[in-house]
């Protein structure tokens, strides 16, 4: 099993406005999302299993557009 770790706060920052933004364009909400411990991501085969611990910012009103969505 192959394993990549981002732990740079540099390259954890490039990839959070880049998810930040295909989210934010894929769910219809803004938000802003920070990372806050080292990227993992280990490749199994087929299959990635990516860790992330992710503080999400967002208005009140998208959360509950997107819990309203959900249920």
């Amino acid at each position: 099993m192959d394993e990549m770790r981002i732990e740079t706060g540099f390259m954890q920052g490039i990839l959070a406005r880049i998810v930040t933004k295909a989210m934010s364009k894929k769910i219809g909400v803004n938000l802003n999302l920070n990372f806050n411990d080292p990227i993992s991501v280990k490749f199994d085969g087929e299959q990635a299993v990516i860790h992330l611990n992710v503080n999400a910012k967002l208005s009140k009103q998208d959360l509950a557009r997107l819990v309203k969505d959900l249920v």
